[in-house]
């Protein structure tokens, strides 16, 4: 008789009266959570622990299935549930899998082992053995230990292998909606990555945003509606169109500008930003502080735009509803007002504004700056004969910067291969190397910004001029988003203060107020096309100069940036 039977062997008599008078608890275990993750796990238990109760003829009372870790005490609800009911000698027996699906850590290895020598459990078979109250608890113990130590050494390399690829820029868990985790085979390959099908919608509910045109209420209606926004499709959950919350999880999310926390530790991702942090900042602001979204009861065109010009504060918006008493006729008012809410303000301004006053002066601002149709073509015609020279030699300057950084490029890998035959010291290497790196960006960041100057701008140039053009039809007949919108392309900073308004416009307008009077002059006596056959062509150019030279520099300025 071999030692595995003596193992098993038992007087038949004993045996069977012994497995009559047990009852048994099937308990099966598998600790990653998720569905699509341990159903094959555990249904590959409860078929070896089918067999056992087959092949011994057990009596089952009931079978308990966890779905958690077992490195942590007291985290499996069923198999505490199990030990009370043994304690209270519902049954006496377990069919497990192996011991280490009954214990992984100390505390409860400890129970366990003393319910089995007091013969509150006596019996617990597993798929190689049996383990008796009366027999030697040196082996049991030895293996609950071993399975414990596992579980220590297991959780020691997870953090391990964690900590390592934080260091290395990448987030150790799911990528956030907009991007995606690769699915290498290869330990620790796995990379996150750009998401070609939602990448480009979640970067337009930035852009939106930032256009401060548009409430996050409005932004997912266009993503969900028109640019047909779904979260990622798992097995059981996902493919459902965004929420609210989750938009605002996004827009308060550092991983979009290319960082990202791990346990309060912040870490560089090496994935692309879709944002930078500028842009993140900005959307703080937009949302409130820390990101808190501001709730709102109303849509009012010019909050969000003016601040007291007295104590800096907020400039709010209050709607009143009054009945006039003569006629009966229900009319509403709309006021703007300091909100007075910074700590230790004690703010003096006490005038109420209304919004049809608040109108006139924007629009008495905007007539400022207000340009004939004519003179817009004319410009533009004249702009690109000024310039068609000269964007001729910046696509040539453009093309000397590539041919430059494809220079730089090969001297870096001629200097990889001179390190790989011993042709260099490592310490020159690295010199060598971080100075050729610092050159590459700064030759780069030159191609980046002559790219734009090699650009057809001039679409840009004629979008400034038509809001000169347009601006003011469009705002006295347009409604409350057309009128933000306008607001936000002619200032940056609107201070209120004593029922005045006061705007700081962007500085491409500066060059048309200058000469403003200067236009009118002219094209108040002429017509464009006459100007040439009065002045000529180079009188036209002449005239054109000054605010070509200052208006193109703004808009590339601003463009570029």
């Amino acid at each position: 008789m071999s030692g595995k039977d003596k193992q098993f062997y038992r007087c038949p008599s004993l045996c069977f009266m012994n497995k009559e008078a047990i009852n048994y608890f099937i308990y099966a275990r598998k600790s990653t959570e998720g569905e699509d993750r341990q159903i094959l796990s555990i249904e590959g238990q409860l078929q070896e622990v089918e067999q056992i109760r087959n092949r011994e003829q057990l009596t089952i009372l009931e079978t308990l299935i966890d779905k958690k870790s077992a490195a942590s005490p007291y985290n499996r609800p069923h198999y505490t549930d199990m030990i009370h009911r043994i304690k209270r000698s519902e049954a006496s027996g377990i069919v497990v899998y192996q011991i280490d699906r009954l214990v992984r850590n100390h505390l409860e290895a400890g129970e366990l082992q003393y319910l089995l020598q007091t013969g509150a459990i006596k019996s617990i078979w597993t798929n190689n053995r049996e383990y008796r109250s009366e027999d030697n608890a040196l082996l049991f113990s030895i293996e609950a230990s071993v399975a414990t130590q596992y579980s220590r050494d297991l959780s020691v390399k997870v953090r391990r292998g964690i900590k390592q690829k934080c260091a290395l820029g990448q987030p150790p868990r799911t990528a956030p909606l907009g991007y995606l985790n690769t699915k290498s085979s290869a330990k620790g390959a796995n990379t996150v990555i750009a998401d070609p099908e939602r990448w480009h919608i979640i970067r337009k509910g930035f852009d939106l945003l930032l256009s401060r045109k548009y409430t996050v209420p409005q932004i997912l209606v266009l993503l969900n509606r028109e640019y047909g926004l779904h979260t990622r499709a798992k097995s059981t959950t996902g493919g459902r169109l965004l929420a609210r919350a989750t938009l605002y999880r996004i827009f308060t999310n550092p991983f979009y500008y290319g960082y990202f926390y791990h346990k309060a530790d912040l870490f560089k991702g090496t994935y692309p930003p879709m944002i930078t942090v500028e842009e993140f900042d900005q959307v703080q602001q937009i949302l409130g502080r820390k990101g808190k979204p501001r709730p709102k009861k109303h849509i009012f065109p010019f909050t969000g735009l003016m601040t007291c010009g007295v104590c800096g504060c907020a400039i709010t918006a209050s709607e009143k509803v009054k009945k006039i008493k003569e006629t009966g006729e229900v009319k509403s008012y709309t006021f703007y007002h300091c909100t007075k809410r910074k700590k230790n303000c004690h703010c003096t301004e006490k005038h109420y504004t209304t919004a049809k006053e608040i109108e006139a002066m924007i629009v008495s601002d905007l007539h400022r700056y207000q340009l004939r149709p004519s003179f817009k073509e004319w410009a533009i015609t004249l702009l690109k004969e000024m310039h068609q020279e000269e964007m001729a030699k910046r696509q040539a300057l453009l093309q000397s910067t590539i041919d430059q950084e494809k220079k730089l490029e090969r001297e870096l890998d001629n200097l990889i291969e001179l390190r790989i035959s011993n042709g260099i010291s490592e310490e020159k290497y690295y010199e060598k190397k971080a100075d050729k790196e610092q050159l590459l960006l700064r030759v780069q960041s030159k191609i980046k910004q002559e790219e734009f100057q090699a650009k057809d701008w001039i679409c840009t140039l004629a979008d400034k001029l038509e809001f000169c053009v347009s601006a003011v039809d469009h705002f006295i007949h347009g409604d409350t988003q057309m009128k933000k919108s306008i607001c936000l392309d002619f200032g940056w900073n609107w201070l209120l203060k004593g029922k005045k308004l006061l705007i700081y416009k962007h500085e491409w307008f500066e060059p048309i107020r200058k000469f403003q009077k200067a236009l009118e002059a002219v094209f108040g006596r002429l017509e464009p096309e006459k100007t040439f056959e009065k002045y000529g062509r180079e009188a036209s150019f002449m005239l054109m100069r000054p605010i070509e030279r200052r208006l193109v520099d703004q808009v590339r300025t601003h463009n570029s940036q």
